[in-house]
This record gives C-alpha cells, structure tokens and sequence, in this order.
C-alpha cells in the first residue's frame, strides 16, 4: 500500500484509485480479487467512506472492477479485444478519405502529468510531457478537438515545430527517429461540453465519440496519449474484423 498525502495537490481519491489500479497492473490483485470495502479502504487510508467509495466507483466505471450486489467488489478479468487497422494521424486519415485537413494550434505547454498519466507513460514524478491541444478540420469544417502528451526528454524543442501545417506524427519520425509500432486504443459515447460545443460549431450536449490511444514504439516505449473528441455527426470508425479459423 502506498503512503497517501493528504495535503498534497493530487486530491485524496486518485491517489487511493491509483494505489489499488497499481495493484491490479502488478498482480497483486488478480482477475477476480475480492477488494477491500469501503470501510475497510477508508480505515486503512484514513479517509471517509465517500472518498474511499469515489475511488472504487472511477476504477468499476473503468472497468477495472466489477460489483456484485450483496458480496463485493471485485477485480475484473482482462478483455478479449481483436482490431486490424492502420496506425495513422488525423492527417494521413483524412487524405484518405478524400477530404482536406488542417489545424489550428489551441494551446502547447510542458506541465507535469499527474499519477493516472504518469503511470501510463511510464514517467518519473518529476519528468514533464508536451501538453499539444489543437482543433482539427476537414475541408475546413471543425472535426475534432485533440490533446496530445508526449514526454519531453523524448522530442527536446517540440514546441518549435509547426504543428499547424505538419503532420505530429511525421515530426517525431522525420526529425527525432521515432516510428510507431503500435497503440491501445479506446472508443466510448460522450457529450459536448460548452467550450467543445463553441470549437466543433455543435450545440451544447452535442454527442460526440470520444477516443484515447496510447502509442508505443517497438520496445515498449509510449510515446504519446492522445484523446479526441470527435463530432459524432461527420466522423465515424471503421474497423475490418477477421475470423480466428484456427481458434473455432
């Protein structure tokens, strides 16, 4: 169990949620795992059962635990998923779809990532990440708010590039060497909030796809976690899907 700062700038629950997600990523909580209840998290954290609970409920609503009404809850055992497809950035994807693209830079800073981010990309606690927001076009119509993190030691005088009329994904393989080997991708309903209402040009509570992906390199490496939010009325996904003959 890690130790947990309560006065820290990393509220209460994430440090617990990460805690336990640490937990279950290292096998010390395996598939199927009673964990602890509420009242048992909050003795040992030293927290009140609706922090230990908001912890539990973000970890469940992830999918990284399941309730049982009247037993517990438990971890969840990993899911089958099988996708063929391209690894390719906004640009290459709407060149092939025959439409024009384009960017408008909305922000770029280094900031320190927090746990869940630093955990996924593998980070030391004090090492920072590009922060790369940008809106994306098709024949100059609003498609999709990006925020891209990729870690700073990796890509030194990123923000010098021009990530308007370039392609991020060609800057890291053309000037830094880096070529993507291969990425987690995750897929869920969302809806617009004012401000991704007022960039897409939608109305408020909009849907709207909402898509993270973890890139890898081929040892492992992660070098971006990118999340979109895609206009759910001009742009959809597309994956071929192929039956397994030898697992029948």
């Amino acid at each position: 169990m890690a130790a947990i700062n309560p006065t820290g700038p990393v509220p209460v629950y994430c440090q617990i949620k990460q805690d336990l997600l640490n937990q279950i990523l290292t096998g010390t909580l395996k598939p199927d795992d009673r964990v602890p209840s509420e009242t048992d998290l909050a003795g040992t954290y030293a927290v009140s059962r609706m922090t230990a609970r908001h912890a539990l409920t973000e970890l469940v609503s992830e999918g990284y635990l399941y309730r049982v009404h009247g037993k517990g809850t438990f971890v969840s055992r990993p899911k089958i998923e099988r996708s063929y497809a391209p690894l390719t950035g906004f640009m290459d994807d709407m060149r092939a779809r025959g439409f024009r693209p384009s960017s408008k830079l909305l922000h770029l800073e280094q900031v320190v990532p927090g746990p869940e981010l630093r955990n996924r990309l593998k980070l030391a606690p004090t090492e920072k990440v590009y922060q790369i927001s940008r809106l994306r076009f098709a024949n100059a119509e609003p498609i999709v708010i990006q925020n891209s993190r990729i870690p700073c030691r990796l890509c030194p005088g990123l923000e010098f590039e021009n990530l308007e009329d370039n392609s991020l994904y060609s800057i890291l393989e053309n000037r830094y060497g880096f070529r993507l080997y291969q990425a987690q991708q995750r897929l869920e309903a969302t809806q617009a909030n004012p401000e991704q209402a007022r960039l897409l040009e939608v109305p408020r509570f909009s849907p709207l796809l909402y898509v993270h992906r973890l890139s890898l390199l081929a040892d492992g490496t992660p070098l971006e976690f990118v999340e979109s939010w895609y206009r759910s009325d001009r742009y959809a996904f597309e994956v071929t899907l192929y039956k397994d003959w030898g697992g029948q």
